[in-house]
């Protein structure tokens, strides 16, 4: 055999076995996984029954748990809460590593949204607080892995949101992208900020509104004072701990949460989509400088979940109809519509496997990524009814969905093998992380944190 041909099958063997591995596991650095809140994680992994840890309890209602790096390459888990604490966990035993208040010990500042890890570990966690004039505005803070405050952003035209940032490094650049309602006097607009890390500081590199929303006072009162009066609803709910059930403990309010940005990297140009509460559905493209509008469409005041953009193109979200909606991500397209019959809280999951996983109020439901429809048989009918309401998150990995409500349920991907936990109940709110090796991560009511040892 000569050296070239021997070189050939060594090649071919080694591709082989890169495409048989999959894809490498990520680290859940952002809210949902990966920047693009596919909700994915690529490991075999097993049922969540007994916790392996319980953590200290912590005041957590919005904010879900993201994984960062040690300096020694183990995994540590970021989380904030209402008393304005980010906090991080050791993933080996759960102990406290440190804590650091991103507010004045008596003032009224809240955290309620999730941290983002940036490739070199730095976390960025938004918190708001309350301004002199009685109204509510989110400062953007970076903290190192030591728990030192490197900057602090606050933004401008009484800029508020309780949906989270998403971070990206390119070329050795880090960028923030944010969603954030602005105006809140005479009117109010939707906008994405684009901010540089500059290590010890932040530049604003832009800032766009998604659309013109005609709800400025003059013009629509009625519908301008709605507006301001869900805000100060949703804030009101996402801020209590711990968070308040209805009915026997059993319900949450209708409530919808600010949308987070999710953000497609693995394009020339990074493209930014969102679904906001007000009156837009769009996705942004990045060129490095500037926010460019690549589609726009309109809507009136429907309540959204934060969109997922899938491995095929697909960005998906839900809506408070009940409806879940699939956009080519790149043209605007409407690809397919489905009626899940009940409120969509939750950013929809995706596998390789060409699933979307969806959680409608109290029902998991699986679809066909390709064409929107039910993933069932004549033997199962692909909906899972599940132990009370949660607006909480589904995860996935190879082989299983996990899913935080009154209990903690694993299933397999066509739902017919599941377990739970039922010494485990959720906030409601928290959504679930995965580690590289498998691990789950999830919140309870009471503020503790639970580990599962995921892999089989």
């Amino acid at each position: 055999m000569s050296s070239f041909l021997r070189s050939v099958i060594l090649v071919m063997t080694a591709a082989m076995v890169i495409n048989c591995a999959g894809p490498e596991p990520i680290r859940w650095g952002n809210l949902h996984g990966n920047s693009a809140s596919q909700g994915f994680q690529s490991i075999t992994s097993g049922f969540a029954l007994s916790s392996s840890w319980i953590s200290n309890p912590y005041r957590i209602t919005g904010s879900s748990p993201v994984i960062g790096m040690d300096a020694q390459r183990r995994e540590v888990l970021y989380i904030g809460t209402t008393n304005a604490k980010l906090v991080a966990i050791r993933s080996e035993d759960g102990t406290e590593k440190w804590q650091r208040r991103l507010g004045a010990v008596n003032s009224n500042t809240r955290i309620v949204s999730s941290a983002s890890v940036s490739d070199k570990g730095d976390i960025y966690i938004i918190a708001n607080h309350q301004a002199e004039d009685g109204r509510f505005r989110s400062t953007l803070h970076k903290v190192d892995q030591n728990s030192n405050v490197k900057w602090s952003f606050s933004f401008p035209d009484n800029g508020y949101t309780t949906g989270s940032p998403k971070v990206l490094t390119a070329s050795k650049v880090t960028y923030v992208f944010v969603y954030i309602s602005t105006g809140m006097i005479d009117d109010v607009r939707g906008e994405v900020f684009v901010l540089r890390d500059d290590r010890d500081g932040v530049t604003q590199l832009d800032r766009q509104a998604l659309g013109s929303c005609p709800f400025s006072a003059s013009e629509s009162p009625s519908e301008y004072a709605d507006i301001m009066a869900e805000l100060v609803k949703t804030r009101e709910m996402i801020e209590r701990f711990p968070v308040k059930m209805q009915t026997g403990g059993m319900d949450l309010p209708d409530r919808f949460i600010d949308p987070t940005v999710a953000v497609v990297a693995d394009t020339q140009n990074p493209l930014i989509a969102i679904a906001d509460n007000l009156c837009s559905i769009g996705v942004f493209e990045w060129n490095g400088q500037n926010l460019n509008m690549l589609w726009r469409l309109e809507h009136r005041l429907d309540k959204h979940s934060s969109a997922s953009i899938m491995a095929n193109g697909m960005m998906i979200f839900g809506r408070e109809d009940g409806k879940v909606l699939a956009y080519d991500v790149k043209t605007g397209v409407k690809m397919w519509e489905y009626d899940a019959g009940q409120a969509v809280f939750a950013t929809p999951a995706g596998s390789p496997d060409q699933h979307v996983f969806i959680v409608s109020k109290d029902q998991l439901q699986v679809l066909n990524a390709p064409d929107g429809t039910l993933v069932q048989d004549a033997n199962f009918s692909g909906k899972l009814p599940l132990m009370g309401t949660t607006h909480a998150s589904p995860a996935v990995t190879a082989n299983l969905v996990y899913v935080s409500s009154l209990e903690m349920l694993t299933a397999t991907h066509d739902l017919k093998t599941r377990a739970s936990d039922t010494n485990f109940r959720g906030n409601g709110f928290s959504s679930i992380a995965i580690g590289r090796d498998g691990a789950v991560y999830a919140v309870a009511v009471d503020g503790t944190i639970r580990k599962y040892a995921g892999t089989e």
